[in-house]
């Protein structure tokens, strides 16, 4: 019956869009192939760094239901599914480890960051439907202001605004896996500018409902996003950007892998030994994520405000957030319910200015960023999914400390040199109510990056860079093996150096390609298995190295069509080389010299898509995870690689209304999505296997009033 289900909903789908697909919102073209600017004129692309800002064109018309979606086309980005909606933003081969109370790459919102003040970061707070772009800054010759205090860079979402298109709009998404496992989403925005020109607005809300291909495995959650822009006068703007998220999600946990390639619907069974001799008992030592009901249940309030204005000949920017954030998590018996509730609030600064320097261009920024934040957290037994006795009652406690200045200057008119350096302290305490201890850690570093960026011509640049960067353990990594005490993991400290080129031919060709070394000292890195939420799970490596490449590549088949009468087929694709190694990994026996495990050797995401002035386009795309791919840091155990491949259409039926499908892996490969390496699966044998998404489709409309 399910699979009738999936297959009538196909033949519904298809029938409506026989003939096209999603209309391309001409609004947001992609911005390599653009000419009418030089690439100097786009932010990303100022500075002698890798990176790249992925407009909302890419995934605004797909049934984009996490923010790791919005990341198809970014080189560089690997993405580690641990659950529904649980993404772990994967940078450079960093944080591939870590499961989802520890930290990933920060991630930030409108420049304020969403990674909380103890570093943890819960993706699931970002509606894509109310992100007009996406940011990504590779290592640590990017903007030092958002990266430098962590090893693989960091991703800013940034907010649509009244100031960018008036609208009222409206959607409705829906859609099933083949097993029948429905989802849908409701979304509205609005969006405006007041007569005056003074005050300037969007606000949206979305709902989701899904279930996963799991048992114990849906969701539900509500979003607002707003923000309100006020021009005060010539040289004084501020702008507020509030947010609300509720979000109720059933986790399924970790498989074996051959239970994921039995049957990948199937949530974490019991945990058992034994029989320790032939027809002896079975011990049960924890029950499976449906009798312990794993779950995460968040709400989360957050306001912040930028202010922007002309001091002294330098520009201005002032900034503040408050968040308040409560969560309920039953996890498997012996780690407990977890039941966390707190608040922080920060701030930062930044002066810049242009000017000359001995007759050459110049311009410098400086500034810094404070934010402090409690947070209680409470562990309780979890008898069945029903609240047992406390066992943990402790108080959490952050402080983040960093400064920065960077400088530009221009020796030549199509030569630029970058150099920065940046200060981080970030304070850790931990308070166990039970018994007033206290303990608390500091870490003190510093980051630094110098760089060239050329102008070959106006449409082609290269550069080269060089930078430490510097990032202490988060809070939760250093209570991994104990809830009410901290462990002794040191900071990680890396070197990178890279080279690359990015630019476009006329309007057929964009490319943008990077070459990449980081030697690092003090890798923090997994080793056990993911249920045991610690016992010893995470150690520093004395020494690793991650290097690699990274390329996009855009390309426009038809470029003279195109000129003449908006037709266009595109190739877009995005391409990673990982090689990550083991120099010295210290407490990790038999890894010296091998591949880190959790990420594949290749990594290719692609689409070719056809659009017709317009009024509608088809488009389909794959992922593929290729080469060395090891479960375990001995790697014997190797994980699966795979090809998915997807689909999206569309079509414009008014100026209006237009309506539009995707399909999700619509070959049906069963596949690892997400891996939390182990030291050695092969004795350790652990549930380290998240399945991926089955095949699925959906389908929808969006009305613009």
């Amino acid at each position: 019956m399910p699979h009738k289900k999936f297959i009538a909903g196909f033949c519904v789908l298809a029938c409506s869009l026989a003939s096209s697909a999603v209309f391309a919102n001409p609004q947001s073209p992609n911005p390599i192939l653009l000419k009418d600017k030089p690439l100097s004129a786009y932010e990303q692309w100022r500075r002698a760094a890798a990176g790249d800002a992925r407009p909302a064109s890419d995934f605004e018309d797909n049934y984009a239901n996490n923010a790791s979606d919005g990341l198809f086309f970014s080189p560089g980005v690997y993405v580690n599914a641990l659950d529904i909606n649980e993404p772990r933003i994967v940078l450079r081969g960093f944080a591939i480890g870590n499961r989802q109370e520890r930290s990933t790459v920060p991630v930030f919102r409108d420049g304020a960051p969403l990674t909380d003040v103890h570093g943890t970061t819960n993706v699931h707070e970002i509606d894509l439907l109310a992100v007009s772009r996406i940011e990504v800054l590779r290592g640590g010759g990017g903007d030092l202001r958002l990266s430098g205090d962590n090893l693989g860079g960091a991703v800013n979402f940034i907010s649509p605004t009244g100031l960018e298109n008036e609208r009222l709009a409206a959607r409705i998404d829906g859609g099933a896996a083949i097993t029948g496992a429905p989802s849908g989403r409701a979304h509205a925005e609005v969006a405006g500018v007041s007569s005056s020109g003074r005050f300037d607005y969007f606000a949206s809300v979305s709902g989701l409902y899904e279930e996963g291909i799991r048992d114990n495995n849906r969701r539900n959650s509500e979003i607002f996003n707003g923000n309100l822009g006020i021009r005060i006068s010539p040289t004084v703007s501020t702008r507020f950007f509030f947010e609300a998220i509720h979000a109720d999600t059933e986790l399924a946990g970790g498989l074996f892998l051959s239970e994921l390639l039995a049957d990948p619907g199937e949530p974490m069974p019991a945990l058992t030994i034994g029989p320790l001799f032939p027809g002896g008992p079975i011990i049960e030592l924890a029950d499976g994520a449906r009798s312990d009901d794993f779950a995460r249940n968040i709400f989360v309030g957050r306001v912040s405000n930028q202010t922007d204005f002309r001091l002294f000949a330098h520009s201005v920017a002032l900034g503040f957030h408050y968040a308040r954030r409560d969560i309920v998590a039953p996890q498997i018996d012996f780690v407990g319910i977890l039941d966390e509730s707190g608040g922080e609030w920060g701030a930062n600064l930044a002066l810049s200015r242009d000017t000359r320097f001995f007759n050459m261009d110049a311009s410098y920024r400086i500034g810094g960023a404070y934010s402090t934040g409690t947070q209680d957290s409470d562990r309780y037994e979890n008898l069945n999914s029903f609240i047992g006795n406390q066992f943990v009652d402790s108080e959490h406690n952050s402080a983040n400390v960093n400064g920065f200045i960077e400088a530009m200057l221009k020796p030549l008119k199509k030569l630029a040199v970058n150099i920065g350096a940046k200060f981080i302290m970030v304070d850790r305490e931990i308070t166990n109510l039970e018994n007033d201890d206290f303990e608390e850690r500091r870490f003190t570093g510093v980051a630094a990056r110098g760089g060239v960026l050329y102008d070959v011509t106006k449409n082609f640049q290269v550069f080269a860079n060089a930078a430490r960067t510097y990032e202490p353990p988060s809070l939760s990594e250093l209570i991994s093996d104990d809830p009410e005490s901290l462990n002794d993991l040191d900071e990680q400290d890396a070197f990178t150096y890279e080279v690359g080129m990015r630019g476009r031919h006329r309007d057929w060709l964009g490319w943008d390609i990077t070459l990449f070394n980081t030697d690092v000292e003090n890798e923090i890195i997994n080793i056990d298995e993911p249920e045991t939420n610690g016992l010893g799970a995470l150690v520093n490596a004395p020494s690793t190295t991650h290097k690699g490449a990274e390329v996009g590549l855009n390309i426009n088949l038809i470029p003279t069509m195109t000129a003449r009468n908006g037709r266009a087929l595109t190739v877009r694709s995005a391409y990673s080389y990982n090689d990550f190694r083991f120099d010295d990994a210290g407490p990790i026996d038999n890894a010296d010299g091998n591949r880190l495990a959790g990420i594949p050797q290749h990594v290719l995401r692609g689409e070719l898509r056809y659009d017709e002035d317009g009024r509608w386009y088809v488009a389909a795309n794959v992922q593929v995870a290729a080469g060395e791919f090891y479960a375990d840091h001995e790697n014997l155990v190797s994980v699966p690689t795979y090809a998915v491949i997807g689909f999206n259409a569309g079509l414009r039926l008014s100026e209006q209304l237009e309506i539009f499908a995707s399909g999700e892996n619509i070959t049906d490969v069963e596949y690892a999505a997400g891996v939390t390496p182990v030291a050695s699966q092969a004795t350790q044998n652990g549930r380290i296997f998240t399945p991926g998404a089955r095949a699925s489709v959906y389908g929808g409309l969006r009305y613009r009033f």
